[in-house]
């Protein structure tokens, strides 16, 4: 197969149920469009039939793969699944596509306009969220505001799961990941700034939902504390390299 222009890469924790619907749509997406593609699922220590659901689309479609880790962190899957992909593009893509897979398009386009990343928003002006509760909501603004405080500001959602890099600055970004968990949207954006990267904060439409892996209270202090800790790797040049 050809070098993909564009490769998808979705994180996969016990998704058997969401991972069939939401491939369904990419492949829908990416077969109309007149680009090579290939998707890469990382399936990260689950227990349930993720894995062998993949399979068997892969065993469909030829553009889909299958990484499997033992070791269950969105933040593993996802840095795994950059530096597997070979796309001149990359786009990170929640296992329950939660945003309309039409947004792909708006993704294409800014990152064409000239930017190293474009990173989907539920916050910025322009953007909207169905039915997330509201605790959730003020969760994630309070976390916003730390991540701004300690690690890295100008951003208001550096959560959402759907991000698309260059390739070229994957691949120096990535490596450098020590996060393994939710919080490594913080760390990658923060290396990202540090190279100078251009970024944009691009507002999407969202859509809860409601068997989220994330668990309110012990995810929110783990990521407080990647923040914490970005920022001093930062300080002591753990990123330079």
């Amino acid at each position: 197969m050809a070098k993909p222009f564009l490769s998808v890469i979705v994180p996969a924790y016990n998704e058997e149920r969401r991972i069939g619907p939401t491939l369904e749509k990419l492949v829908g997406y990416l077969t109309s469009r007149p680009f090579q593609w290939e998707v890469l699922v990382v399936d990260n220590g689950s227990d349930d039939a993720t894995a062998t659901v993949v399979e068997n689309w892969a065993s469909e479609v030829p553009q889909i793969r299958l990484k499997s880790l033992p070791t269950a962190g969105k933040g593993l899957a996802v840095r795994h699944g950059m530096l597997q992909a070979t796309g001149e593009l990359r786009f990170m893509c929640d296992a329950d596509m939660s945003m309309p897979v039409e947004h792909l398009d708006d993704f294409l386009d800014r990152l064409g306009e000239g930017y190293d990343i474009v990173i989907g928003s539920r916050q910025t002006e322009g953007a909207r969220r169905f039915g997330e509760p509201l605790i959730r909501h003020l969760m994630g603004r309070v976390f916003n505001w730390v991540v701004r405080v300690v690690a890295v500001g100008g951003f208001q959602d550096t959560q959402c799961g759907f991000k698309m890099f260059r390739g070229d600055l994957a691949d120096e970004v990535f490596p450098l990941q020590r996060a393994t968990g939710f919080g490594f949207d913080v760390e990658v954006l923060f290396i990202a700034k540090q190279r100078g990267a251009s970024i944009l904060e691009m507002p999407i439409d969202w859509h809860h939902e409601p068997s989220s892996k994330i668990s309110p209270v012990a995810d929110s202090v783990r990521m407080v504390m990647d923040a914490v800790l970005t920022r001093w790797r930062g300080l002591i040049g753990a990123y330079r390299k």
